[in-house]
């Protein structure tokens, strides 16, 4: 529990990214593949904003 607040915390913190921006840095994170932890977090901010229906668009 407490590590999941924590990794909300920290997705927070990419708020000021616009939606589509956000799932384009989610899309180039995969392609790369880029550290779990990193996709981690941006997950955790599409899933805040409810975004995950567009993840794969």
């Amino acid at each position: 529990m407490v590590a999941a607040r924590r990794l909300s915390d920290k997705a927070s913190l990419l708020r000021p990214l616009k939606d589509e921006h956000l799932l384009e840095v989610y899309r180039e994170a995969k392609k790369m593949n880029l550290s779990n932890e990193f996709i981690e977090l941006l997950e955790e901010a599409i899933s805040i904003r409810h975004l995950e229906h567009r993840r794969e668009a």
